[in-house]
């Protein structure tokens, strides 16, 4: 990112449930609107700034209305909703047996866009394993774990997970890593995140660093015909430094810089209510609202 916050996105007026949605269920709404106002700056239109959000509900609102109907599809019907770009891109990159790290976050509807688009390669059944922190309750946890199982995929957890997921990259296996929540320490840094420092996880550039595995970005977004979409971006070129500190500081920042570009593809479809902007080391203080980089963003 530049010094110069992005523009907001046009778009046409927001969908009804997503207005309705807006007015009646508070819940997060105040942080969905800070988060917005981090990316787009205290003087973007506060009009602009709200037809967003609500279009952020109307996503959510889409979002668990396919869930419902996702589970009611024949295995048909699902192969149909979603297409995969780029896959050449992700082939190459599998096929070198190094493993492949996917970088990505919470777009569109990721669960559809994925299960219904990897269905059509049955080369990688089983070949994909999902990095995530435990949910709660515990009866909760076990019944998403089975759902990925069934649909072919694997369950890493997210604490004390380097061994297992050096593991699966040493077997040629996918490791999908979300990367657009907040870490705080030990496990996060502070890197710069649409202009100011946020905590980020390191352990993807760790693990990156040490394995030689390709970083590629990836993300899915809804069509306006209600098709899925799953992109997978070029692999991120090495961050390389004789401090390795340091390596691991630039690989960050490029992978918050890929996770720019990608939010800023379909915004409404990311998931603006999580409470991202904090800093690892709250104790550190700095200019929250400074707008630097040091690094590019991805393409």
């Amino acid at each position: 990112m530049s010094g110069t916050p992005p523009a907001l996105p046009v778009g046409t007026r927001a969908p009804l449930a997503g207005r309705l949605l807006h007015a009646l269920l508070p819940i997060r709404r105040r942080v969905i609107h800070e988060n917005l106002r981090q990316v787009y700056g205290s003087d973007a239109p506060l009009p602009a700034l709200r037809s967003l959000a609500q279009r952020h509900y109307a996503h959510l609102w889409q979002l668990a209305v396919e869930l419902v109907r996702f589970r009611l599809m024949s295995s048909e019907r699902r192969r149909g909703i979603a297409r995969v770009d780029n896959l050449a891109t992700f082939i190459d990159a599998f096929r070198a047996g190094r493993g492949v790290l996917v970088l990505t976050g919470h777009f569109g509807n990721w669960e559809v866009a994925t299960v219904a688009g990897i269905a059509s390669y049955p080369e990688v059944h089983g070949r994909f394993h999902f990095v995530r922190r435990p949910i709660k309750p515990r009866w909760l946890d076990a019944w998403v774990t089975r759902r990925f199982a069934r649909a072919g995929f694997g369950v890493i957890g997210k604490r004390g997970s380097l061994d297992a997921i050096v593991q699966r990259l040493e077997a040629g296996d996918i490791v999908v890593f979300p990367f657009d929540q907040f870490a705080g320490r030990p496990d996060g840094i502070d890197v710069d995140f649409f202009g100011q420092p946020v905590g980020t996880f390191k352990s993807l550039a760790i693990l990156a660093l040490a394995t030689g595995a390709p970083v590629i970005p990836a993300a899915s977004w809804r069509e306006p015909d209600g098709t899925h979409v799953l992109r997978f971006e070029p692999p991120l070129p090495a961050q390389d430094h004789d401090d390795t500190n340091e390596a691991i500081r630039r690989c960050t920042r490029a992978y918050n810089a890929a996770l720019e570009t990608l939010i800023l593809r379909h915004p409404e479809q990311w998931w603006w209510v999580h409470r991202r902007f904090r800093r690892a080391n709250p104790r550190r203080r700095g200019p929250s609202a400074a707008r630097t980089s040091t690094t590019p963003p991805a393409r």
